[in-house]
This record gives C-alpha cells, structure tokens and sequence, in this order.
C-alpha cells in the first residue's frame, strides 16, 4: 500500500512537468537541457514543492528568489514564496540565475547547483 502511494505521488510531480515556457533573452537550448535536468533532481518537476530546504521547481531559497525574480522582472514576486509564483515565473526566473551558458558574461550559474550541495541535505544525486 505505502508503495503504490509512494509511486502515485511521485508520477503525479511528473504528470504535472512542462517543458519551460521561457522563450526571452537568456534563453538557450542548451540552458533548457541543463535547467531541466535541475528541476528534475530539486523537486521532480514538482513547481508547487515547498519545504524547509528550498521551494519551487529548483528549490529556491527566499533571498535567492527575491533577488533573481526581481532581475527576471517580476518584482511583483518578491517577497513571495517561490511555489506560488505560475509555472512561467518559476522557468523564466531560473533561466535568468541558472544559465551555464549565458550571453553575457558573469552570469554562470550552473555552480550553484552542483551535487555537493544536496549531499549536505542526506541526499545522493549525480551533477547535471
């Protein structure tokens, strides 16, 4: 019984995936393979996720959000936890902070989501 829960949750985070929506400046092909990837490994997909460690499709931290939905031009969002914000909100935001690979320099952010974060929170995943 607790399996076939375990397994009904974790295929209705997947059910709930779209592709990001994200089309503006800072959006890249490449960049979607990679944030994508993060997604799955933060939250699998899950853009309503919410706990003490992060919230929203990549697990946000709230000052971390503050600022990059604010750069993302939402700042009708700060100050909102990240799960609340639409599923555009979320996918534009990370393609804002998260880009490996953006077009301008400095704004890398593929190092802040490597795997040795999440071994520091008990959890074993590979880098994407």
């Amino acid at each position: 019984m607790i399996e076939a829960l375990m397994l009904t949750v974790a295929l209705a985070g997947k059910a709930d995936f779209d592709p990001p929506e994200y089309r503006g400046y800072h959006y890249s092909k490449k960049a979607e393979k990679f944030l994508t990837c993060v997604a799955e490994r933060e939250s699998s997909f899950g853009w309503r996720s919410d706990s003490k460690y992060g919230s929203g499709i990549v697990q946000w931290i709230q000052p971390t959000w503050d600022h990059y939905v604010d750069r993302a031009g939402y700042p009708e969002w700060v100050g909102v936890r990240p799960y609340k914000a639409p599923k555009y909100v979320q996918w534009s935001t990370a393609f804002v902070q998260l880009d490996p690979y953006p077009k301008k320099k400095g704004l890398e952010g593929r190092h802040h989501w490597s795997s040795k974060h999440a071994l520091t929170i008990g959890k074993k995943i590979k880098d994407c």
